[in-house]
């Protein structure tokens, strides 16, 4: 088997650093706002946050599961 990279793994592989690499910016984001904005700029911060995260691990998930499914 070839150990290059099948085009959906690597799709999928750069889909996952993108979501990880903007919830890492809207965790920053958020921590820089922590005591420094209004209560409602905060929840939105937050929520952007666990929109960030939710996004990042359904990127994880579907990679993993075409490496699982394809072997690659």
């Amino acid at each position: 088997m070839s150990r290059d990279l099948c085009a959906e793994k690597q799709r999928l592989l750069n889909a996952y650093e993108a979501a990880t690499a903007d919830f890492s910016s809207q965790l920053t984001t958020l921590n820089r706002g922590i005591g420094t904005t209004s209560k409602e700029r905060y929840e939105h911060l937050r929520r952007a946050v666990d929109e960030a995260r939710v996004r990042s691990e359904q990127a994880r998930l579907a990679l993993e599961r075409h490496v699982g499914e394809h072997a690659c």
